[in-house]
């Protein structure tokens, strides 16, 4: 009982930072800035939604489209690429293996304040691309592009580490008898691990594109221009030095909030099977 207790009262305080951002999206200007505040609106203001939908100059959807174009293509990228080199520790012999993917987990431990002046650095010099010379020079290279807002987080170590612990879970006689029906390794892959190991593979899927939607630093150091700009840069419209708009911030928060937790209500159970599966297998 006292568990139970505990648990209920953990998800309350989880949930109410949720439940005050929709209450709040659903107040007037004056209601939302009053203090002490109110838990509930007295007259919800559902029109909050369509305002703030299309109060920013070129209408919040740009910054949705935007949004969505990095996260779906930058996951679908970093999944192949972690798919290919998890397979390649997993099944793969070559000389250094362990080595290299003790390697490629270390590099989970550089914060990415650091990458950040390389990247950007990469990314403005990129040779023969954006008006950049074939030394990289007299250009802007991929700066303000989606390219440059995706490619420099298109490996990711975590989606290495998962997909190896699942790919190696999965008993090797597969292989063996796929090998001796003259199968080759793509075709095991794709026809075999990839299905057996869904939960993991949607893990990675859902981290990835969690990671993306919500990512502000780095677009908001590799673009400048309105209409390519993701929706966390959009959510900064509605704050400016005469004050901010807390009930339409709140909207557009809610409005921003709703496909990632559709996503993660969709592929919840194969998540969690994936984290307990395969996450602490060796």
């Amino acid at each position: 009982m006292i568990l139970y207790t505990a648990l209920i009262a953990g998800a309350m305080v989880m949930l109410f930072p949720f439940f005050w951002m929709v209450s709040s999206s659903l107040k007037t200007f004056q209601e939302v800035n009053l203090s002490p505040p109110t838990m509930l609106p007295t007259d919800p203001q559902w029109a909050n939604y369509a305002e703030a939908w299309g109060s920013p100059p070129s209408g919040f959807g740009r910054y949705f489209f935007n949004s969505l174009v990095v996260a779906v293509v930058g996951t679908a990228i970093q999944l192949f690429t972690g798919i290919m080199a998890a397979y390649a520790f997993a099944r793969l012999k070559f000389r250094f293996n362990n080595l290299l993917f003790m390697l490629v987990l270390a590099t989970m431990m550089i914060p990415f304040e650091t990458r950040i002046v390389p990247n950007y650095v990469l990314i403005r010099q990129i040779p023969l691309v954006g008006g950049n010379g074939i030394f990289g020079e007299g250009g802007s290279g991929l700066y303000d592009t989606y390219a440059g807002m995706i490619l420099p987080g298109v490996a990711s170590a975590f989606a290495v580490f998962l997909l190896r612990q699942a790919f190696m879970a999965v008993p090797r006689d597969y292989w063996d008898a796929l090998r001796m029906d003259g199968a080759s390794h793509w075709t095991f892959l794709w026809r075999v691990l990839i299905p057996m190991t869904m939960p993991a593979v949607l893990t990675v899927v859902l981290f990835g594109f969690i990671g993306r939607w919500n990512e502000l630093l780095w677009p908001l150091i590799a673009t400048q221009s309105e209409s390519i700009r993701p929706v966390q840069l959009g959510l900064m419209l509605f704050s400016g030095d005469e004050g901010s708009l807390y009930h339409l911030l709140m909207a557009a928060t809610t409005l921003v909030a709703v496909p990632g937790i559709i996503f993660f209500l969709f592929v919840q159970r194969r998540f969690i099977e994936g984290l307990t599966a395969f996450g602490v297998k060796g």
